[in-house]
């Protein structure tokens, strides 16, 4: 594992704490893939914060990055 951070969703008003764990592999082709969390709106993130990465100067890893956001469902 690359990285794990302790974080915050909302869910209505509240803020549920949410485990984000990173990690990184050789792979063929460069690929971000983000699993749990299953709003559509996680998953367009991917994007967005590759791009934001590059502009503040970071480099991308060449290979396979996953980003497991934990709990993968919410009670409702």
């Amino acid at each position: 594992m690359l990285a794990q951070l302790n974080t915050f969703a909302l869910l209505g008003i509240d803020a549920v704490p949410v485990q984000v764990e990173v990690d990184t592999s050789p792979a063929q082709q460069p690929r971000t893939v983000i699993v749990g969390l299953p709003e559509m709106a996680v998953r367009e993130s991917i994007h967005r914060i590759e791009r934001a990465l590059v502009n503040l100067g970071y480099r991308l890893p060449t290979g396979r990055t996953v980003v497991n956001l934990a709990p993968a469902r919410f009670r409702e």
